[in-house]
């Protein structure tokens, strides 16, 4: 059974809401550690935590749309949310230890490119659709 066109739509917003955040977070992150704007890590935590559910829901639409495409879309995100909690527990540690703020800072960066390669997916599905219909 396919899953309705809403689902899916709402799926692609996810994934493309949740890469957008992760780079206005880069953005926000670079503002305090270059000491440009003093509440800047304030609001890297607040968009850090709507990020959190972001994500949460996009795994709930990966699960609900995981008949739709041929790539396994669910797994990426679980994997994609997992690590955004991991990065969550890290940003607050990191207030205490620099060995935390120190696996921080990758662990964006591989989380952002994750999150990219899902958009991305979530693209290149409907081109597949589109030249399997052919």
């Amino acid at each position: 059974m396919q899953p309705s066109s809403g689902l899916v739509s709402a799926f692609k917003g996810a994934s493309h809401l949740v890469a957008a955040l992760i780079l206005v977070q880069a953005i926000i992150a670079g503002l305090f550690i270059s000491g440009e704007e003093s509440g800047a890590k304030d609001i890297h935590e607040i968009v850090g935590n709507i990020l959190f559910v972001v994500v949460v829901a996009q795994l709930i639409l990966a699960y609900l749309v995981r008949s739709w495409g041929r790539f396994n879309q669910f797994l990426w995100v679980a994997v994609l949310a997992v690590l955004t909690f991991v990065q969550l527990g890290l940003g607050m540690a990191s207030e205490d230890e620099s060995i935390a703020e120190a696996i921080h800072i990758p662990l964006g960066v591989l989380i952002f490119g994750l999150a990219v390669v899902v958009s991305v997916m979530s693209l290149m599905q409907d081109r597949t659709d589109a030249s399997e219909s052919r």
